[in-house]
């Protein structure tokens, strides 16, 4: 196998995990949306009035758009790259500022809070590939 073959592969691999990040932006969205109840009976936290109003709609559109990217990366797609790049980016400012803060305020992560932080992991394992290798190049 060369060295072609080999990053193309890794661009699969990618667009795979990619997809899979997606879908637990899905599962992270609905998840929020069973919590918010639960959420705003802890007194003095702003985060029930977030995730109902900008949180949840943002993170189905996020999921919607990473699995789209994600199989524009297993097609080997330029475009997929610079969108997922800039994707990532985005999930991640959010993701790590909803995990700080719920460790701050609530001070235990609940079950969006793990499927967050396994996000982060992903989007940390994808971002830096895509520094790595450049692109398709």
């Amino acid at each position: 196998m060369n060295e072609e073959e080999r990053e193309l592969t890794g661009a699969k691999i990618i667009g795979g995990l990619f997809s899979l990040t997606g879908l637990l932006l899905l599962i992270m969205g609905i998840s929020q949306y069973i919590e918010i109840p639960y959420i705003s009976e802890i007194k003095g936290t702003p985060l029930a009035t977030y995730l109902s109003s900008v949180g949840v709609v943002s993170l189905f559109l996020y999921g919607i758009l990473a699995i789209a990217l994600g199989v524009g990366l297993i097609k080997e797609e330029e475009w997929a790259a610079g969108g997922t790049f800039v994707l990532l980016l985005v999930i991640l400012v959010q993701l790590v500022s909803y995990v700080w803060y719920m460790i701050n305020s609530i001070g235990v992560l609940s079950i969006t809070g793990w499927i967050a932080v396994t996000i982060i992991i992903l989007s940390v394992i994808i971002l830096i590939y895509l520094i790595w290798a450049s692109g398709w190049r």
